[in-house]
């Protein structure tokens, strides 16, 4: 009969995607997941697999948690302050968490998402859902005549995707919040 686990999983997988967020894939050993989880190899193999399968669960938990940050562009209320309150969470997200790590997704497609088709494949998958995400509160926006300009709903979508994503990248050397906001409300502005 198999021991019973000893440790809290979800606390485990949290502490892993940390250390593999601040750390990146490559440079994060097996012993560094030991001593920064606090649970003994073994068990770390038994309930997460091999180090690759770890962190393809914490790239699943990521997407998971990030989610939540959405629900302030979802319901009633004026389309431009929506954005302008969630371009402010992620800016407040990129510049504040740490050592301005950025974002745990858009770290792993530059470290390995043309290496491994098992990342590539979430990596791709969270874009997918973000563009959904943006696609859904652009056509609110649109239903309730806010927007303005001449490109289709789709390409707005990927737009704002790509001004996310760079939002946090940008965050990683930027001087100070301002070089963020400035990005972000060019993008408003050519919303709304």
């Amino acid at each position: 009969m198999p021991r019973p686990r000893e440790f809290d999983q979800e606390l485990a997988l949290d502490k892993a995607m940390e250390l593999f967020w601040s750390q990146g894939y490559e440079r994060t050993s097996i012993q560094d997941l030991v001593e920064h989880t606090g649970v003994h190899r073994g068990s770390l193999y038994d309930t997460f697999g091999d180090k690759n399968q770890l962190f393809l669960t914490c790239l699943d938990r990521f997407r998971q948690s990030a989610s939540a940050r959405f629900k302030m562009l979802e319901g009633p209320g004026e389309p431009k302050e929506m954005l302008v309150r969630y371009f402010d969470a992620v800016i407040d997200s990129a510049m504040n968490n740490g050592s301005r790590r950025g974002c745990f997704v858009a770290n792993t497609a530059m470290e390995l998402g043309a290496v491994d088709p098992a990342i590539s494949s979430r990596i791709e998958a969270y874009s997918v859902d973000i563009e959904s995400r943006f696609y859904t509160f652009l056509l609110q926006a649109q239903a309730q005549n806010k927007l303005r300009g001449k490109h289709s709903l789709r390409e707005l979508s990927r737009f704002l995707v790509t001004v996310r994503s760079g939002l946090y990248v940008l965050a990683k050397t930027a001087p100070d919040r301002q070089t963020l906001q400035d990005s972000a409300n060019v993008a408003i502005s050519l919303l709304f």
